[in-house]
C-alpha cells in the first residue's frame, strides 16, 4: 500500500521527502502513519530499483526553504504504478483502504481500466454483504443451536455488528456505484 501511495503522489508531481510523508500520512488518516524510517527505507528501495530518481528542486510545485531530497517518478516507476493500480488480488483485507487511494489517482489510467477497478470494488463490497448475510442465515437455519444464546447480550451484539457491517458495506457499494457513474460522465464529457 505504501509503495502505491508514494508512486501515486509522484505521478502528480515531484516532491520533497518530507512532503511525501505529510501527504501520505494525511491520506492514511489519524490511526495509521508511515514512519520516517519506513518511508526512508521505501524511498531508498524505489530509488535503487529505478522507480524514482532525484528531481530538481525548482520543479516542485510546493517550494520550501526546508532542505530535503526531491524525487520524481521514472518511466519504470510509471509501469510499476500501473501494475499496482491494476492489482486486485493482493492485500484483500486492506482493499477498501487501497481502493480509496486508487480512486484518487484513476486519472492516470485508461477509461476502461478505471471502470474495471471501480466495478471490481463494487463487486468486492457486494461479496462482503453476501458473506455476512450467509453468516446470518447460518444462525437462522440452526435455531436449536442459537436458542440458548438468543436472549443474551453476546448474541444480540453479534447480530447488531453484522447489521452494522452490512450497512457500512452497502454505503461503500453505493459510493462505488456513484463513482462508476462519475467516471462514465467524465469520459462522455471529453
Amino acid at each position: 500500500m505504501y509503495e502505491l501511495l508514494v508512486l501515486s503522489l509522484l505521478m502528480k508531481f515531484p516532491l520533497h521527502a518530507y512532503l511525501i510523508s505529510k501527504i501520505a500520512n494525511d491520506t492514511l488518516g489519524p490511526w495509521e502513519k508511515i514512519s520516517r524510517g519506513t518511508l526512508s527505507t521505501l524511498l531508498n528501495k524505489l530509488y535503487k530499483d529505478g522507480l524514482i530518481q532525484d528531481a530538481a528542486a525548482e520543479d516542485i510545485p510546493f517550494p520550501t526553504e526546508r532542505s530535503s531530497r526531491t524525487y520524481e517518478i521514472t518511466e519504470r516507476g510509471k509501469t510499476r504504478f500501473f501494475e499496482l493500480m491494476m492489482d486486485t488480488e493482493k492485500n484483500a483485507g486492506n482493499y477498501p483502504k487501497i481502493f480509496h487511494i486508487k480512486a484518487i489517482y484513476l486519472e492516470f489510467i485508461s477509461f476502461e481500466d478505471q471502470l474495471y477497478l471501480a466495478s471490481h470494488y463494487m463487486k468486492y463490497c457486494e461479496k462482503a454483504v453476501e458473506h455476512i448475510r450467509e453468516q446470518q442465515s447460518e444462525f437462522d437455519e440452526n435455531p436449536d443451536q442459537i436458542r440458548p444464546m438468543q436472549d443474551t447480550r453476546f448474541y444480540r451484539t453479534i447480530r447488531e455488528l453484522m447489521e452494522l457491517q452490512i450497512e457500512q458495506w452497502e454505503l461503500e457499494r453505493q459510493w462505488a456505484s456513484r463513482f462508476i457513474e462519475k467516471i462514465s460522465a467524465d469520459f462522455k464529457s471529453k
